[in-house]
């Protein structure tokens, strides 16, 4: 198998294991207290990668690039940890995957980057279906807000896939850096705003987990789309909700109403089929 599709799939599985321990640790402790928390540990994880790469100091077009992805990311990330602690963790990851997958992919179309092949428009399609199927689950037990949760995180993350691949074209460790800096910032900033740090000793393992994890993915993407095109690279990692989808099945024992699964295996199966191309 290509070493790209390696670091695609296990930034998915990274991201996916994150987000499952982020998501679980807001049940514990305020969600923005989890979301500037698990990015804190990913800036301290850039800065060790940093000093030991010691890359060289790229545009500051790039640097500003890499940090507006880091900002968008980190809105995401907030959006999707909120998301999750309200339940139905499938549904809410599944459409934040979708946006992962079919911005980056749209994008490399309309800027000419890549073709979007028959499978990958009918994946798109088949992604929309999922969201109008998740929105026909709130009728059956799934929150609105989750969703519309569900559909912000996937706009930032999606945002985050694109804006990363052009910061990393200079430093990809400089990218990660530049980006990790201004969601800390952003977030860091939220939390001290509204005094939103406390009980964060009833969970700090979780957070660092899910720092740890969400970081990993991060890397294991710039190193992926290094090797493979970015739309490849996006689409693999954004397997990622099957990975929390399974542990919110096997940990909390999740389960969902016949449209909430319904939306989950067409979100799959549209990320499936943009993957494959």
């Amino acid at each position: 198998m290509e070493l790209g599709i390696l670091f695609g799939l296990g930034s998915a599985v990274a991201f996916g294991s994150g987000d499952f321990t982020g998501g679980y640790a807001t049940r514990r402790v305020n969600v923005v207290t989890v979301a500037a928390g698990a990015h804190v540990v990913g800036f301290l994880l850039a800065l060790g990668l940093l000093a030991i790469a010691r890359p060289a100091m790229p545009s500051l077009g790039s640097l500003a690039i890499g940090a507006v992805a880091g900002s968008l990311g980190g809105i995401g990330l907030l959006a999707l940890y909120r998301g999750l602690s309200l339940g139905s963790m499938g549904i809410v990851a599944a459409i934040s995957g979708v946006g992962s997958v079919g911005i980056p992919v749209l994008a490399s179309y309309a800027l000419g980057r890549a073709p979007v092949s028959p499978g990958q428009w009918l994946g798109i399609a088949v992604a929309i279906g999922a969201i109008a199927a998740a929105s026909g689950a709130t009728r059956a037990g799934v929150r609105p807000v989750a969703i519309a949760l569900g559909v912000a995180a996937a706009i930032g993350f999606g945002l985050w896939f694109l804006l990363l691949d052009f910061a990393a074209e200079e430093s990809e460790t400089w990218a990660l850096v530049a980006s990790r800096s201004a969601s800390t910032v952003l977030l860091g900033a939220l939390a001290l705003g509204r005094r939103q740090f406390g009980g964060l000793r009833a969970a700090w393992l979780i957070v660092i987990a899910a720092g740890a994890l969400d970081f990993t993915g991060n890397a294991t993407f710039v190193v992926a789309r290094g090797l493979v095109p970015v739309g490849v690279a996006a689409a693999l990692s954004g397997l990622y909700p099957i990975v929390t989808m399974l542990l919110a099945r096997i940990v909390l024992g999740e389960r969902l109403p016949r449209l909430g699964l319904a939306a989950v295996a067409l979100a799959v199966l549209g990320i499936v089929l943009i993957s494959l191309g």
